[in-house]
């Protein structure tokens, strides 16, 4: 019996970490919002983590990941990771 998922599916299972990550975190503000600190925590996590897919994988493996060279996709989230990160940490509570 063949499989039902090609390759091309296969592909997008690291965007599709990515993104529940952030959708997790952004649903936990909707139930938990005073911890809205802890969710920008899980966002910035979730960006870290897409830097590191980018980093590691192929250009094929990377799919939906892959904007432009690898070294520019990984300082981009990486980047835009650290500054969310510390813009959070600014932000009076």
């Amino acid at each position: 019996m063949a499989s039902s998922f090609s390759s091309r599916d296969l592909k997008e299972i690291p965007f599709g970490v990515v993104l529940l990550i952030e959708l997790i975190a952004v649903l936990s503000i909707s139930v938990f919002p005073q911890h809205w600190l802890r969710a920008v925590g899980g966002m910035v996590f979730g960006v870290l983590v897409a830097g590191f897919f980018r980093l590691t994988l192929t250009d094929q493996q990377a799919g939906l990941l892959r904007v432009r060279r690898r070294s520019f996709d990984v300082t981009c989230y990486w980047t835009l990771a650290v500054l969310t990160a510390v813009v959070a940490l600014l932000l009076p509570r």
